[in-house]
């Protein structure tokens, strides 16, 4: 594995892959910057947050790079519903791993705002079960940011060695 490629918005992608950049001993690179330091072809981990339901930057990394496992990091809590729903939307063809980020609104532009502030009334006002929890974090913002969530895709890649 060369490097570890990813595309962030809020940091929360960038966190998980400096987490996976140290456990590996290889390098992590934003998708702005990797050209600079990879080749077409070059195995790499992607990581990409996830926006209503695509994973940002996969499908341009893929036509570059020889992705071995793949990395989606999001709001939602991991369920195996929403793997397969991600994995299928986004024709993703390598194993795929869910690592749940959260919503740092200081980083976000008046547009996702806007929407994510929308969508979290939206849900709120639909009052299903379970769905308090993602309400409160679509209106305050929460990090589920931890070390712990890399631990799939670490054993994955530990075993493709």
């Amino acid at each position: 594995m060369k490097a570890i490629v990813y595309k962030s918005n809020a940091g929360h992608t960038m966190q998980y892959a400096i987490f996976l950049s140290k456990k590996l001993n290889i390098p992590c690179y934003d998708i702005k910057d990797a050209i600079k330091y990879l080749s077409k072809g070059d195995e790499i981990i992607y990581l990409g947050w996830v926006c209503a339901g695509r994973i940002c930057g996969y499908s341009k990394s893929n036509k570059m790079y020889d992705i071995k496992c793949c990395g989606a990091v999001g709001i939602y809590p991991s369920t195996t519903e929403y793997l397969t729903e991600l994995k299928n939307g986004n024709n993703v063809n390598q194993e795929l791993f869910y690592m749940r980020g959260g919503i740092d609104y200081s980083k976000l532009n008046w547009l996702f705002k806007r929407v994510i502030k929308l969508v979290g009334s939206a849900i709120k006002k639909e009052n299903k079960p379970g769905s308090e929890e993602l309400s409160q974090v679509l209106e305050n913002g929460a990090s589920f940011v931890s070390e712990e969530n890399t631990k799939d895709i670490l054993d994955y890649i530990n075993s493709m060695k």
